[in-house]
């Protein structure tokens, strides 16, 4: 093997200054130019080779060389710089005829991949995935070159779709089944709503009016959790602190009226069947309209559990007369 290594290494020393041949059995032409599928450069892909056993012709051809050019570029080679790319093979070069010109160029063969159609790509998918939102691409990718055979784009998200932050999609190009590149395409995601704002100076225990309050449009990705968007569901309530006009509504911020107060004299109803009956009371709690409190019976003295209604009566719970 020493020998073999050692001759080959004295045979490119000699390819340097020009083309050499040996009249052996194999022959070996590197091609002027040579034009390669990729990503693998194999010898067979810039020489021609011939002569000998149909064994070791089909061996050399099929020896790897290392990683062929990118899609769509090319290197220049030159005697010197394919030694060590040979040597690296630990292959019998013996009884070799050789013609190696002085320098010789390699090529990828590539098909291309339009920058648009990637971006139309991600946007689509991002659009289709963030339904409702606006989306706004940040920055539109190249025009690329991809290695030749079928050709797939498929978009995928990098990590969650963000509202207050870019927005990676990957777009996969695939050829032939193999994942050639996975380019990234930014988008900026709004959420634009109608969101509840005041419209009118409001002050702590104000009820909400109609006139208070208006709908606006924002980007509800970077508001705090809790915005409202329906006025129906605002108006009657009653705000917990002030606000001037154009503040933001949450549903913290309100709360529903105190309609019965702790001590007030109050209307109990109860029913009994289809029948109705009412009597003089006072409300032991405070309470809004829905909430339950205890009341007492003024005629009874008896302590009995109703629910606030609208009119500020109370609806006695399971009552049985007395």
């Amino acid at each position: 093997m020493r020998r073999t290594l050692a001759a080959l290494f004295g045979l490119c020393l000699m390819l340097a200054f020009g083309p050499v041949a040996f009249a052996e059995n194999v022959k070996v032409a590197v091609k002027p130019v040579s034009v390669v599928r990729g990503p693998v450069l194999s010898f067979g892909d810039i020489a021609e080779i011939s002569g000998g056993a149909a064994e070791r012709v089909q061996y050399l051809k099929q020896l790897r060389l290392g990683d062929a050019p990118a899609p769509g570029s090319a290197v220049f080679l030159t005697p010197q710089s394919l030694e060590p790319m040979l040597l690296a093979t630990r292959a019998d070069f013996s009884s070799i005829t050789w013609s190696v010109p002085a320098s010789f160029k390699i090529t990828t063969s590539s098909q291309p991949v339009s920058g648009q159609k990637l971006a139309e790509l991600a946007r689509s998918f991002i659009s289709q995935t963030a339904l409702g939102a606006t989306v706004l691409m940040v920055g539109a990718p190249s025009d690329l070159q991809a290695p030749l055979g079928k050709l797939e784009l498929t978009p995928e998200l990098a990590g969650p779709v963000r509202y207050n932050a870019p927005t990676t999609v990957l777009v996969a190009i695939r050829t032939d089944g193999a994942t050639f590149a996975k380019v990234p395409v930014q988008f900026e995601v709004k959420r634009i709503l109608e969101v509840v704002v005041v419209a009118e100076n409001l002050n702590a225990g104000d009820i909400i009016q109609a006139r208070s309050v208006r709908l606006e449009s924002m980007d509800a990705g970077k508001l705090q959790p809790g915005y409202l968007t329906d006025l129906s569901k605002v108006v009657g309530m009653q705000i917990r602190q002030s606000a001037p006009p154009g503040s933001i509504l949450f549903e913290r911020s309100l709360t529903r009226p105190i309609l019965v107060k702790q001590g007030e004299m109050i209307r109990i109803a109860a029913r009994i069947g289809e029948i109705e009956v009412s009597a003089g009371g006072v409300a032991m709690s405070q309470g809004a309209a829905g909430d339950l409190i205890r009341v007492q019976n003024l005629t009874t003295k008896r302590f009995l559990t109703g629910r606030v209604q609208e009119d500020k009566s109370v609806l006695v719970l399971n009552y049985q007369g007395g």
